[in-house]
Formats: structure tokens, sequence, C-alpha cells
């Protein structure tokens, strides 16, 4: 018969209500020392380390608040941070390689894109080849040996 999996939440809910009253009874006994002895506050580590935290928390907000104060505003007619940008695109059919550029959110890296002339899926993302022969033109690199090189003229492209 094979044995069902133990439910541990339930283990421990249990085990919480059966140690309950000798938490209770410990907690009332040590309320009663305070009374005695209020020096025993401070003495236990539990209570001393939650102050210690809280102080921690404080000092770090007046910190934060501190920093903000400080940071100059934004000049008049600033504009919010840019989220997207534009991708140059170079279609790799031989037949059609047209350079195209698309807007799309920072981070983008879902190549191949649509091209918008041939309609196939065979956009990649283009750079800018600078050697003698190209002089300029985007293309779409190929990874050679771990680096990128011009389809065309074979330079490294950077």
């Amino acid at each position: 018969m094979a044995q069902e999996n133990p439910n541990r939440f339930s283990d421990w809910l249990l085990l919480a209500r059966k140690q309950a009253p000798i938490l209770y009874s410990r907690a009332r006994d040590w309320v009663d020392a305070v009374r005695e002895e209020p020096s025993l506050i401070w003495r236990t580590p539990a209570v001393r380390y939650a102050v210690y935290g809280l102080a921690g928390v404080i000092v770090l907000s007046g910190a934060m608040r501190l920093m903000r104060a400080f940071v100059p505003p934004p000049p008049k007619g600033a504009q919010a941070a840019a989220t997207s940008g534009d991708f140059h695109v170079v279609c790799t059919d031989p037949e059609c390689e047209t350079h195209f550029v698309i807007h799309r959110p920072f981070g983008f890296d879902d190549f191949p894109v649509s091209c918008p002339t041939c309609r196939k899926h065979s956009g990649a993302q283009a750079r800018r080849c600078d050697s003698l022969t190209c002089r300029g033109r985007w293309v779409a690199p190929v990874s050679v040996d771990h680096t990128w090189k011009c389809a065309r003229c074979g330079r490294r492209i950077e």
C-alpha cells in the first residue's frame, strides 16, 4: 500500500497548537519577571535585536530621504527617459536586401522580423560596415569564429 505524502503545513499547525500553552506560560512568566526587574527587558536578546532592527530601518529611511533632498529637480521642459529606440534592419533574402528601420522597446532581440518589401520573415539586425568595399553600407553581420564579420567583404564589425 502506497504511503500518502505528508502534509507539512498540517504537521506544523498541530505542533504549534501543542506548544501554544507552553509558550503562553513562558511569556507570562517573563512579563512577571520584567515587572519585578525592568532592566530584564534590555537584557533579553529578542527585544534588543528588534530595537536594533527598528533603529536601522529608521536610519536608512532618513538617509534615503536626505539623499532625495539633495537631488536637483530636472530642468524645465525635460522629457521622460526613452523606453524604446530605432533598430536598423536588413533583409537577408538575396533578391531583396532592403534596409529599413523599426521602432521597438529597448532590449528587443526577437529577430528575424518580417521585411516590408518582400513580406518574408528574413529581417536581421543590421550593422554599418565602413570598409572600402562597402563604404558605410548597412549589412547583416555573420558570426565567424565568435566575431561578427561583414557578409559582403568579410571585414570585422565592432
